[in-house]
């Protein structure tokens, strides 16, 4: 079978939880159980065919068109971002996949679109993570040195680039609404709201 039923999901759920007793423990990473861990694998087979779009969409909070996108990687959705992957690969999923894709719990991840004018646009961008009344810097970033031609191209805004940025979750509260600041060389902030409450 391409995805593992829940019964040889089990044991790779329990050790996890055997790894986790020698890290921190974090809401958001303990928050899976064996059950949605076989539903997320379920959600990413059986929507293996439909547009990444559509399929990212209960993580993505999306802006009118050319303001650009932001998607969180929870542990459920990277679950099932692999799942759908080793789908459409026709590869088995595996205990040991599962287990690298609930890894990411410690961090929040996210993917985020944003477009521009010029080739080079996105260099200088940076991020943080509104949180209460902190203020959060990423621990990971990856912003290319060259964006790609958008969808509008060759009209405004002819450019679209793909940053990745890494959070810690140390502290913050797996129900809490969090606000991801996309910051442009100037200082302006594109600000996308997440509701972690709604979100698996």
């Amino acid at each position: 079978m391409m995805i593992k039923n829940v019964f040889s999901l089990i044991p790779a759920f329990f050790l996890i939880l055997s790894f986790l007793i020698t890290k921190p423990a974090h809401a958001v990473f303990l928050e899976l159980s064996a059950e949605q861990i076989e539903e997320a694998a379920e959600y990413g087979k059986k929507n293996k065919s439909i547009e990444m779009s559509e399929f990212a969409k209960p993580w993505t909070v999306r802006k009118e068109k050319g303001m650009g996108s932001a998607t969180l990687f929870t542990p459920f959705h990277n679950i099932a971002y692999k799942a759908r992957k080793f789908a459409v690969e026709r590869r088995d999923f595996t205990q040991k996949n599962i287990l690298n894709a609930v890894e990411i719990g410690d961090a929040f991840t996210f993917s985020v679109t944003i477009y521009g004018e010029e080739y080079d646009f996105c260099t200088n961008y940076s991020a943080k993570l509104y949180y209460k009344d902190e203020v959060v810097q990423p621990e990971y970033e990856f912003i290319p040195d060259i964006a790609e031609a958008s969808e509008f191209w060759p009209d405004p805004p002819s450019h679209a680039a793909r940053l990745v940025f890494k959070f810690p979750t140390k502290d913050i509260d797996s129900n809490a609404l969090v606000s991801l600041a996309v910051v442009a060389p100037g200082g302006e902030e594109n600000v996308f709201d997440f509701d972690l409450s709604k979100m698996k």
